[in-house]
């Protein structure tokens, strides 16, 4: 479980000790920051959590097992995140529904917003502009320019290419298995859902990487079609026995898939307990191409 903040020296201290006095000359974070990272954790109570299902099982399964530490600037967007928490900023809107816990028998979840007049669910990300034009299905091709050829260096002969947007169909599994998680837990304690709604904030906007990603905008409110009732129930109650299964029997679970590990750029940046994990350790010993990387949140 997470336990320990990593200082900047990359000597790990416990949560409560670095609140409490930084071992350091300075602290690499203000205190009311700490603060509100520490107030994140949640404890495990034996119920899996819909983005915990979301996560590959042995993921999951070694943050249960083992402490491990974070680094507070690790944590910057999930800071960020924190302005999209209605109940944090004290925003009311009557009628409306935002953050509750719901719980049934496949696990967990808090949904973000559900308005009550129009019936829609609504879920808020922070999300890079690689992944938001594949969740808008917009993925980018060379095509040949036509006419134009190189003529000098080791290309010359070939076509002159140029990049252009082309729509397929959206890579949004893990937006969408989310959401419709929480629509079938909203209707299946009797609320109407008839839309749902991914408000995906695009994290490193700026002009040059608008252009790079062909984005026109800052935010984006996409709807999203949500999985029939069987399988979303099946998807959940899968991961829930496996992740059970393995603490019960404290058995290491497969390696998580690529889809999971991004490619093994979750290994490879991102993952916690990569140290636990021999997949993990040989990633992180092995060079990674240089190519658009996303973390899902």
């Amino acid at each position: 479980m997470w336990t320990s903040f990593i200082c900047p020296d990359e000597v790990q201290i416990k949560i409560e000790d670095c609140i409490n006095e930084c071992r350091m000359d300075r602290r690499c974070v203000a205190k009311p920051t700490l603060i509100m990272f520490a107030m994140g954790r949640r404890k495990w109570k034996g119920k899996i959590s819909t983005t915990q299902a979301l996560n590959g099982t042995r993921l999951e399964f070694l943050r249960l097992k083992h402490d491990y530490g974070e680094a507070p600037c690790d944590r910057a967007f999930a800071l960020a995140g924190t302005q999209h928490h209605l109940k944090y900023q004290k925003i009311e809107i009557p009628g409306a529904l935002y953050e509750e816990w719901m719980e049934d028998e496949e696990g967990t979840g808090m949904f973000d917003y559900y308005d009550s007049e129009t019936f829609e669910l609504y879920d808020f990300k922070l999300i890079g502009g690689y992944k938001v034009n594949r969740i808008l299905g917009k993925f980018s091709e060379e095509v040949p320019v036509a006419g134009e050829f190189f003529k000098s260096g080791p290309r010359k002969g070939q076509p002159r290419t140029q990049k252009v947007w082309a729509m397929r169909d959206p890579d949004n599994f893990e937006y969408r298995m989310q959401l419709s998680r929480y629509g079938w837990m909203l209707r299946d304690a009797g609320f109407r859902v008839d839309h749902v709604l991914l408000q995906a904030t695009v994290r490193d906007w700026t002009e040059q990487t608008s252009k790079q990603y062909g984005l026109d905008r800052k935010i984006y409110l996409i709807e999203i079609s949500m999985f029939d009732r069987d399988t979303v129930v099946n998807f959940y109650r899968a991961r829930r026995d496996a992740l059970l299964k393995a603490l019960e029997t404290d058995t290491m679970p497969d390696v998580c898939s690529p889809e999971e590990r991004w490619n093994d750029r979750r290994c490879q940046k991102y993952c916690v307990v990569w140290n636990h994990c021999d997949h993990g350790r040989q990633v992180r010993a092995t060079p990674l191409p240089k190519d658009g990387d996303e973390v899902f949140g």
